[in-house]
């Protein structure tokens, strides 16, 4: 019987750690998710959460998802797009709707000397030249955050 040699055994189990490490956070974490459902409401979030807002789109016809405004506390982290229908674009379909994916990171709790309620992530939908030129976006996207300490 043939003996398994010990320094093979520490590389395999080398590989086999590398290949965990190296999955994105984007899938370790389950973090908050927030659709167009989710527009007018409120949430309270802790520092250090992460959270998606994600909205469908058609970028293809000029019409993008911006950020108007953030609260206090929050930064966005990443922006990405994603067609809502895969399959058919590697069919050659063209256009089309697109998922925009916002990313965002609670950093700090805001002062609140005044006990006024958190303050809005505003998301508006329009063509970028049309928004600069004073045209009313063809969706508002709004919801309500407060940041609190985590604990």
């Amino acid at each position: 019987m043939r003996m398994t040699k010990p320094w093979a055994l520490v590389g395999l189990g080398l590989v086999a750690l590398s290949a965990c490490a190296s999955q994105p956070a984007v899938e370790k974490e389950a973090g908050l998710i927030f659709t167009a459902a989710d527009s007018a409401s409120s949430k309270t979030l802790k520092i250090g959460q992460s959270f998606d807002v994600r909205l469908l789109g058609t970028p293809t016809a000029g019409y993008l998802w911006d950020i108007q405004s953030l609260p206090a506390g929050v930064v966005l982290v990443d922006k990405t797009s994603r067609p809502e229908n895969p399959e058919g674009r590697k069919q050659g379909m063209v256009g089309g709707n697109d998922w925009t994916i916002f990313r965002f990171q609670t950093i700090s709790a805001p002062v609140d000397l005044q006990g006024t309620a958190g303050q809005s992530l505003v998301l508006r939908y329009g063509r970028p030249w049309e928004l600069e030129a004073g045209r009313p976006a063809e969706q508002i996207w709004r919801m309500q955050i407060m940041v609190k300490p985590g604990g």
